[in-house]
Formats: C-alpha cells, structure tokens, sequence
C-alpha cells in the first residue's frame, strides 16, 4: 500500500512541476495536495487502527485464557507426579523391606559359616605351625647327631 500511495505522490509531484503555472500558485497548490494528502493519511491510519484494535484485544485475552489454562494444567501435572513420586517411595520401601526380610537370614548363615571357617582356619593354621616347629625340631636334632657321629669318626 505504501508503495501505491509512493507511485501516486511520485505522479502528482511530476505532474505538477511539469504543468505551465506560476511558483508561488504551484506552490500553494502543492501545500493544499500536501494536506489533503497528510488528512487521507491519517484517516486511513485511524480507520486501520478502529479496525485492528478489536482483534488486538481478542488476541490479548486469548493469550490470557490460554496462559491461565497453561496454569492449570502445570499444577495438575506437578500434583500427578508428587502423588506418583510418593507411590515410587512407598513402594521402594515396601520392597527394600521384603528383600531384608529374605536377606536377613542368608546373611546371617553367612556370618555364621564365615566364623565357623574362621575358627577352623585358625586350628588348622595353629596345627600347620605346630607340625612346622616339631618337624624343624627333628631336622635339628637330626643335624645334631650327624655332628656328633662325625666328630666321633673323626676324633
């Protein structure tokens, strides 16, 4: 639209410094043209904002409406998952206590059998040591009397 009116200005300024009048009387012509154009101008731009001004509101309380809406449905997901988060926990609850129910006991037999190996690791490492010391107690005895049959043999 702005062009169109541009295109009109463009001709009427042409034509009316090409057409055989005095300066002053072109002059005067040209700043009654000036106004009655700046007049339709204004009331165009008046008639546009008459006519865009309802639909400007329309949008900005359907904007409103759609953002209190947007609201709603934000709150009603937050409570969904706050009642789905609590379940979750309930649940996890529930569970770890059933599993400690059926764990408690094999632990249990666990520490037993643990401290049973223990003790027997214990013994057996207590009889090794004994054997080990009566063992290095006959290889000394041994030697002992080796030394003595070979001063005997010698002397």
């Amino acid at each position: 639209m702005k062009g169109f009116m541009m295109v009109g200005l463009v001709g009427f300024l042409a034509g009316i410094f090409l057409a055989p009048k005095k300066g002053s009387e072109l002059r005067g012509q040209l700043c009654d043209k000036m106004d009655d154009l700046k007049s339709s101008a204004k009331n165009k731009g008046n008639q546009l904002k008459e006519a865009v001004m309802p639909v400007i509101s329309q949008v900005k309380e359907e904007g409103c409406n759609i953002k209190a809406e947007g609201k709603e449905i934000v709150s009603d997901v937050q409570a969904c998952l706050d009642k789905n988060v609590e379940n979750g926990k309930q649940v996890l609850e529930s569970a770890q206590g059933r599993i400690s129910e059926r764990v408690a006991p094999v632990v249990s037999l666990i520490k037993d059998d643990a401290k049973g190996l223990e003790e027997k690791a214990h013994e057996t490492v207590t009889k090794v040591s004994d054997k080990f010391d009566e063992i290095k107690q006959k290889g000394s005895d041994a030697l002992h009397d080796l030394k003595v049959k070979a001063e005997e043999k010698v002397g």
